[in-house]
């Protein structure tokens, strides 16, 4: 790590900008859509496994440093909950999907109940199941750090840079970033204030999972991600 802020500064200056870097045509373009998308139901609102355990108060004095999950499922269906409601609140708070695009997560679940494993793709507005495990392949080939390939599952948050790029240049990426965080963390706390566990990294393996989100890195690029588990 640095700490020579100067030689930062001009990177940071440059993220300023809000000069489109590309031909500004981005709205005739678009992340490729899935033609064999099955839809998927999240929880129901009132199930009893999305009422919080804890407040946020609670959440972050509870929270400890370790490299084990639990071995036991977790419900994918309230996954799915849990991660539409953090994108809806994205949607709510920001208000930028017709300018920027919308965010969209892709959830790999390794180990789940209430619905099949494999791969799902969540936005505020939609759910559905993509792939099989078998399609996947083993949890491992994702992560940079195999301690994550232990959880029972993986979100990862992916933007449309083409379109945050014709409206605001380097910002456009710039907000798409604070954006992705925020419902990464938005996600993470909710699971954690179920009695869930987790870790947030930015160590996912986009070629791993290029061919199975449609990933060109541009209209469809990994930002964040985050692991989810039994404690």
């Amino acid at each position: 790590m640095r700490n020579d802020l100067a030689a930062l500064m001009p990177v940071l200056e440059g993220f300023s900008s809000r000069t489109s870097t590309s031909d500004g045509r981005a709205a005739e373009r678009g992340p490729v859509p899935f033609a064999n998308a099955v839809p998927a139901e999240p929880a129901e609102p009132l199930a009893e496994e999305l009422r919080p355990v804890h407040d946020l108060r609670d959440t972050l004095l509870r929270r400890r440093s370790t490299m084990h999950y639990g071995d036991g499922p977790v419900r994918t269906d309230v996954v799915l909950s849990h991660l539409r409601e953090a994108l809806e609140q994205d949607r709510a708070d920001w208000g930028m999907d017709a300018e920027a695009g919308e965010l969209e997560a892709f959830v790999f679940a390794f180990r789940g109940e209430g619905a099949p494993p494999g791969v799902y793709r969540v936005t505020a507005g939609d759910c559905s199941h993509l792939a099989g495990p078998d399609e996947v392949g083993p949890p491992e080939n994702l992560v940079l750090q195999r301690e994550f390939a232990a959880a029972a599952g993986i979100v990862a948050v992916y933007a449309n840079l083409d379109r945050a790029d014709t409206w605001a240049g380097s910002h456009g990426y710039r907000v798409c970033a604070v954006r992705a965080a925020m419902a990464t963390y938005d996600f993470h706390l909710r699971c954690q204030a179920a009695g869930l566990v987790g870790s947030l990294f930015g160590g996912l393996i986009p070629s791993a999972v290029r061919g199975l989100v449609h990933s060109d890195g541009v209209t469809r690029h990994p930002l964040l991600a985050t692991t989810y588990a039994r404690p």
